[in-house]
């Protein structure tokens, strides 16, 4: 793999940019529900899987949804809803705290302590780098706010293209505005089916980002961090 990369592509959420979940948990304590930061883990551990149900017999026989984001959210939060112990009454309360808080872009706004020094070592070793979201049309403003932007090449918006992984076509735009051929590129995503499958689909490698464990068995390459991408690229050592 290391001797032929020349262009890393990287999702946001969850691989550059970590939503804040303990300012949400404990928006949920004070109205009332027993949340912890494990129940959001868990959540989405159980949402990528059942996600994955979903959007791998579509991938595998090569049509793949051109949406799919609000498919992932669905078993996100119906898992999170039985994690905090919500009843019919408080559903719905639970429902719209959590909704608003993740629809407003500054709750993504945590950037673990390796993610500069990883992305600095990797565009000083000539790396092309590029992020490609599925997003609303808001990433690219919280990449520059997180002070990220300046080690990307571009942001590829989900919303702006007008169409969301797993489809290869928006692996296809970043392949053509990088001038980069598949062969040369890895995508670096944390949603199995989404973003591995949506990168092979396009002809680029995938690498796993799998911080809470819900992969332990991806037919892929693997990492739990960042700190850990520079190794399978043929990048210095941190």
């Amino acid at each position: 793999m290391a001797s032929q990369v020349r262009a890393i592509f990287l999702d946001a959420g969850n691989t550059l940019l970590f939503p804040q979940i303990e300012s949400i948990v404990q928006d949920l304590e004070a109205a009332g529900f027993q949340a912890r930061v494990e129940h959001f883990r868990e959540a989405e551990r159980a949402g990528k899987r059942n996600l994955d149900k979903f959007l791998w017999p579509q991938i595998r026989e090569g049509h793949p949804p051109r949406s799919a984001n609000l498919a992932y959210w669905e078993h996100f939060l119906r898992a999170l809803l039985e994690q905090i112990g919500a009843t019919a009454e408080n559903r719905q309360l639970a429902l719209d705290l959590v909704i608003r808080r993740f629809r407003d872009i500054r709750t993504w706004s945590r950037v673990l302590p390796e993610t500069v020094g990883v992305l600095n070592s990797l565009k000083s070793a000539g790396f092309f780098l590029a992020v490609v979201s599925n997003s609303d049309g808001s990433v690219e403003g919280q990449l520059q706010r997180a002070g990220l932007d300046e080690f990307l090449e571009f942001v590829i918006d989900s919303a702006v293209v007008g169409v969301e992984k797993p489809h290869p076509e928006i692996f296809e735009i970043a392949l053509e505005r990088a001038h980069m051929a598949p062969q040369n590129a890895v995508y670096v995503g944390d949603t199995y089916a989404t973003d591995i499958g949506g990168a092979e689909l396009a002809g680029l490698r995938g690498i796993l980002m799998d911080p809470v464990g819900a992969y332990p068995d991806a037919a892929c390459p693997r990492i739990t961090s960042l700190s850990e991408l520079s190794a399978l690229v043929g990048a210095p050592c941190l």
